[in-house]
Formats: C-alpha cells, structure tokens, sequence
C-alpha cells in the first residue's frame, strides 16, 4: 500500500518550472531517494511534501487523506532542515524532544524516546549542550534526531548526512537504513551523494528541470538508464559524441552504429573500464567496446589513478581511473564490457 502519493505536483516560480507534472509514490516501509542536479525541483518536491510550499495545482495523499491544503503540523510528516533549525535558547534534549511535547506524550515517554535517538545517533553527551556549543556535524545529528524521534507517518530527509565526515557517515546509512525499516516509516531521502542515493535506497527517483525522468531500483537506473541525461548523471562517466560524416556506418573503436538522426552520444561507465599496455592481449566478449588511445595527464588519488586519455580518432578527452600505473604518453587501450557503455542519438 502507497504510503505516499504526490499527483500530478506542479510549481512555477515566475517562468521557471520547479514541479513539472511531478508524480510519485512511496509504499509502507520503503525508502525513495530523490536525485539530481541543482535546481531540479528536489528541495521543492521535498517542502510540497511537507507543507511549506503551496502547489500550483496537484494532490498530496498520506495513507489515502488527502493532505494537500493541510498546515504542515496537520500532516504528520517529519523534514530534516538543511540547515538545521534548531531552537538556540533550547538544549539539545529540549529539541529532540519538542515535536514530542507538541504531540503531547508524557515525560516518561519523552524521556526514554529521546534518550534512543541520541544514543542511536551518537551524541547523548551532548544532551544538556545548547546548539551554539556543537560543531556543524553535531548539530546536524540533533536535527536528524528531533526528525526521527516522532515516528511520523512519512519521513522527509534533505541532505541528512552531508555536513558528517566519511567514516560516521558510512555507519549511519547502515543504521538510518536499519532504523527506517524497524519503525517502518515511508522516507522520501533527497541527497547529492549519488553513491548514498545507490547504498541506502530502495528505489531511486532522477529529477532535472523540475521533472522525474525515471524512477526504479537502484540496479534499474544504473544499468538501465531511459535516457542520456539519466546515463550521464549516474556514475562516473565519460561521453563520446560523434556526428556521423556518411550515411553507411559510425565505427567507434571496434564496434559499428547505424547512423541515426543527430549526433552519437556514447556514454562510458569509466569507473568499469579497464585501462591496460597498448601491446597486451585481451579477449574481447560479444558487443564489449575496445578503444585505443594515449595517456595526457594523470593524478594520484591513492589507491588509483585518474588518467587523462586522448583517443585516436575522437575530439573528446576520456577521464578513466585505474589502478595500473601508465606513463606521460604512453599507448595504452581501454576495455569497456557491453553493460558499461550507453548510446543514445540527440
């Protein structure tokens, strides 16, 4: 059963379209992330959602009510702030527990629901600390605290891990994904992060220019792309673009395209090509694309290398990391197997 479903959501600001026939749902349970560039319309979406942004037309239902024209305390949803919003004259026990207070539950509840949150986050240490004594991150984690403290019926997150740093924010994915089954709450997760977006959600929602573009699994958008722009913003990539010069054949490495209308748009999953000696042998499988070309730059990150790449043939730079070590100059070829490239003509 749908816990949430936004029909049909538009929202314009002057000409700019921010919800453009916006429509999705969210079952019982599950957890929708909510991607794209800035100035997709995902913040917009996510306050539509909560009450505090009045749609130009459209419907918003919770568990079948609808909630369109309700106040955003009549709607029983709970929104993570990016910027917090924490009250300054209040500890940080006061505000984890002050939607609970509004929704009247007594101290004893109070208490120990407060004391979950902020053992489950981290930060019961800092319980009698106002907001203006914890760093950015910890007052980031109360805000996350005060949110998920009041079991609402629908849970609003925007860019709740964001300001945390890498190895907290690895644990609490783990833990928020654990803790929004256990309480079964529907989340809609609006983030940058693409890989927390891949880790964390159940399914993923691509929105750009106040559209959704696709919708699906986490696995569906990320082999499966509907377009170029869905292709292109998940992963990282490199893309060819070739205009064919004949009416016959577009040769791209060792494979062959039948021209189409416009230009061949080839995106390339450049964290799943290979980069290797112009000289080794490789065996290619049915349909994996094989280029050949030459090292410009490179940049150590570590474990890898990110390598500038010049291919014979093609205007475009490649960017490939790789874990092989190759030279200023070097021939080198690229491996790309089949389900790691896209083409689209546009």
């Amino acid at each position: 059963m749908a816990v949430l479903q936004a029909q049909g959501l538009y929202k314009s600001y002057g000409q700019v379209k921010a919800l453009d026939d916006v429509n999705i749902e969210i079952e019982d349970s599950e957890l929708l992330a909510v991607i794209g560039p800035s100035g997709s319309g995902k913040t917009t979406l996510l306050r539509s959602i909560a009450g505090f942004v009045q749609l130009d037309s459209g419907k918003i239902f919770i568990k079948s009510k609808d909630i369109t024209d309700l106040p955003p305390e009549k709607r029983n949803v709970a929104m993570f702030f990016q910027n917090y919003a924490l009250w300054p004259h209040m500890t940080v026990f006061e505000n984890v527990a002050y939607g609970l207070k509004i929704r009247r539950y007594d101290k004893k509840a109070i208490r120990e629901k407060v004391e979950w949150a902020l053992d489950f986050l981290d930060i019961k240490s800092l319980a009698e600390r106002k907001p203006n004594q914890l760093s950015g991150g910890q007052q980031q984690r109360v805000a996350l605290a005060r949110a998920i403290v009041v079991q609402p019926d629908v849970l609003l997150l925007d860019e709740p891990l964001s300001n945390l740093d890498a190895k907290i924010r690895m644990r609490i994915r783990f833990e928020l994904k654990a803790l929004q089954k256990k309480l079964q709450i529907a989340t809609l997760y609006v983030t940058h992060d693409q890989e927390e977006a891949l880790s964390i959600a159940d399914r993923i929602a691509v929105m750009h220019n106040g559209k959704v573009l696709q919708i699906g699994t986490p696995q569906q958008v990320y082999k499966e792309p509907v377009n170029l722009f869905v292709a292109d913003f998940i992963g990282v990539n490199s893309i060819v673009r070739i205009k064919p010069l004949d009416k016959d054949i577009v040769k791209v490495g060792n494979l062959e395209f039948q021209p189409q209308q416009g230009v061949l748009h080839l995106v390339i999953r450049a964290e799943e090509a290979r980069v290797l000696p112009a000289k080794e042998h490789v065996t290619l499988k049915e349909g994996d694309l094989k280029l050949e070309g030459i090292i410009m730059g490179k940049l150590y990150l570590g474990s890898k290398h990110r390598y500038e790449i010049k291919i014979h043939g093609i205007e475009e730079i490649l960017f490939i990391n790789s874990e092989e070590a190759f030279k200023i100059n070097e021939q080198i070829q690229i491996i790309i197997p089949k389900d790691s490239f896209f083409v689209y003509w546009q």
